[in-house]
């Protein structure tokens, strides 16, 4: 089997301290062995152009380009964005993320975040792009902002809301994707919304340096551990680990508008 991760960070510094090969290490391991696809995700200005670089030397590496809630401390919201609009022509970008808002922690004003989130939902609404949602501890916000944008469309990565919340997002026309953590054993809501999502608006990803599942948890996370977010989810929804690669795969490549 050869599953589709949907987000992974391959070029995190860590491979390169903690995995032989670093990040073309993990890369070519991990598609030699059972994945098939990776989409490897841009965070600021910085790692996008590196995603895209991955992109243009492995066959089966695309390329996701925005600026996360953390990293949002350039001089003009505009200008930075407008270098993403330009990566954004590559060939293999295939969507604007990640982005959305994390208020885990205090040290990045909310109202920062919230300009260059509506900014980079301005930018996927007129480019005609899927977007990859970051939300952590902000589903109230993150929801508000995505109905003020209801032509966008694309995904809430690592989902983390409840079941209900799942619903309602599909219903508004977006993806779910699950990581690692929906095998956590005290996940209960992952657990509770992965079984809520209907078969055509599921994805699983990796997440990849960080969430590595269960029993690998708290060791480097790799995009070849996605398959075992698929068993956990299999078992959770009493269907086969081949059906989850299956319609994953092709919900991923819907999405994400890849041939």
């Amino acid at each position: 089997m050869k599953f589709f991760d949907t987000h992974a960070h391959c070029d995190d510094k860590r491979f390169e301290g903690e995995y032989e090969g670093g990040t073309h290490g993990v890369i070519s391991d991990c598609l030699n062995d059972n994945v098939s696809y990776i989409i490897n995700i841009g965070t600021n200005l910085e790692n996008s152009r590196v995603s895209t670089e991955l992109a243009d030397r492995y066959e089966r590496v695309y390329a996701s380009c925005g600026i996360h809630p953390s990293d949002v401390f350039y001089d003009s919201p505009d200008e930075a964005i407008g270098v993403i609009e330009e990566l954004l022509k590559h060939p293999k970008a295939v969507a604007i993320g990640e982005i959305g808002l994390d208020y885990h922690y205090e040290d990045v004003p909310r109202e920062l975040q919230a300009i260059y989130f509506e900014k980079q939902m301005e930018l996927a609404k007129r480019l005609d792009m899927p977007v990859i949602i970051h939300d952590r501890d902000a589903h109230g916000d993150c929801m508000e902002m995505i109905r003020k944008f209801p032509t966008v469309k694309g995904v809430f990565h690592s989902f983390s809301g409840s079941a209900e919340m799942a619903q309602e997002l599909v219903a508004l026309g977006w993806y779910i994707s699950f990581s690692g953590t929906v095998t956590f054993k005290n996940a209960k809501k992952p657990k509770e919304a992965c079984v809520a999502v209907p078969s055509d608006r599921l994805l699983i990803e990796t997440d990849a340096p960080y969430l590595a599942p269960t029993p690998h948890r708290g060791e480097l996370n790799r995009s070849s551990y996605v398959q075992l977010t698929a068993e956990e989810i299999a078992r959770l929804r009493g269907v086969s680990v081949e059906k989850i690669e299956k319609i994953t795969t092709e919900n991923a490549k819907r999405l994400f508008r890849i041939k």
